[in-house]
C-alpha cells in the first residue's frame, strides 16, 4: 500500500506542476483576448459617433441653405451677375547695396 501511495505521488506531482502551466498560459492568453476585445470596442464606439457625426453633417447639408452655400463656395463656386475679385499681395523685393 504504502509502494502505491509513492508511485501516486510521483505521478500526480508531475501532473499538477503541467496542469499549473497550462492554466497560467491560457490564463494569459484570455486576458489578452479580453484586451483586443475591449480595443475593438473602443474602436467600434468612435466609429459609431464619428459615424453619427457625419450623418448630421449630411442631414444639415441637404436641408440647410446656408451650409450649403457656403460648400459650394468653398469651391470657387459664383451666383450669375456677381464680380470675382482677386486680392493680390505685391511680391517683397529686397534690395541689396553694393
Amino acid at each position: 500500500m504504502r509502494f502505491l501511495q509513492s508511485w501516486l505521488l510521483i505521478i500526480t506531482f508531475p501532473v499538477l506542476i503541467i496542469s499549473a502551466y497550462r492554466f497560467v498560459g491560457e490564463y494569459q492568453n484570455w486576458q489578452k483576448a479580453r484586451q483586443i476585445k475591449q480595443e475593438y470596442l473602443d474602436e467600434l464606439s468612435a466609429l459609431e459617433l464619428k459615424r453619427d457625426r457625419l450623418r448630421t453633417r449630411v442631414e444639415k447639408l441637404q436641408t440647410d441653405e446656408l451650409d450649403q452655400e457656403r460648400l459650394v463656395r468653398r469651391f470657387g463656386f459664383i451666383k450669375p451677375g456677381e464680380t470675382v475679385y482677386k486680392v493680390v499681395r505685391p511680391r517683397t523685393t529686397s534690395f541689396t547695396e553694393d
